[in-house]
């Protein structure tokens, strides 16, 4: 019956509440940012808590047969959406694939980032031997180091504090060079 109280309909999923993913996943991914692991463990730690971690782990994937449960279709487009919002123009165009499951989005992101990985090493090394102060505070030159040295880390390499006192003494702005000479020795 109409009015009937006893028929009633299951409310949608809390995953339809989402208005704009960039206020839970505060940073675009961007392969030329370095942020795959702190993208990736908001974007994860976002699905776990809306109980989507299904959409993009190996709970489900079936890369040649699209799922028959349109209730499953609709989360996992609203997860593609979530994804294609919180990754740059560049990115989309190389994770996109034709028909894809929100996984196999997820699968061709983690692949170029772990494709890089080495490539990455490479040029945040060489962004670290070359680091200079020039304008830069004390603080936000030990900040930069320290960065660098944090997404070597990310990337496989492991930098040594004393490699890090290394790269900052020898590039000093030359008002702190009687420090780095008492440091070095």
């Amino acid at each position: 019956m109409p009015g009937d109280s006893s028929t009633s309909s299951k409310p949608p999923h809390k995953a339809y509440r989402i208005i704009n993913i960039k206020t839970y996943v505060p940073l675009i991914l961007d392969i030329n940012s370095h942020n795959y692991d702190p993208w990736s463990d908001f974007f994860t730690a976002h699905c776990i808590a809306y109980d989507l971690q299904d959409y993009i782990d190996a709970t489900y994937d079936a890369p040649n047969k699209l799922p028959t449960d349109t209730k499953w279709e609709q989360l996992d487009n609203l997860v593609k959406l979530w994804l294609f919002n919180s990754i740059s123009q560049s990115l989309i165009t190389n994770a996109y694939s034709p028909h894809a499951s929100a996984r196999k989005i997820c699968l061709n992101i983690s692949s170029i980032f772990n494709e890089n990985k080495q490539t990455t090493a490479m040029q945040l090394e060489s962004e670290l031997r070359c680091i200079t102060m020039g304008d830069l505070s004390v603080h936000d030159y030990c900040n930069k180091i320290k960065k660098l040295a944090d997404l070597l880390e990310v990337s496989g390499e492991k930098v040594k504090e004393r490699d890090m006192v290394i790269h900052a003494l020898n590039e000093l702005s030359n008002k702190y060079e009687g420090l780095a000479e008492i440091i070095q020795l």
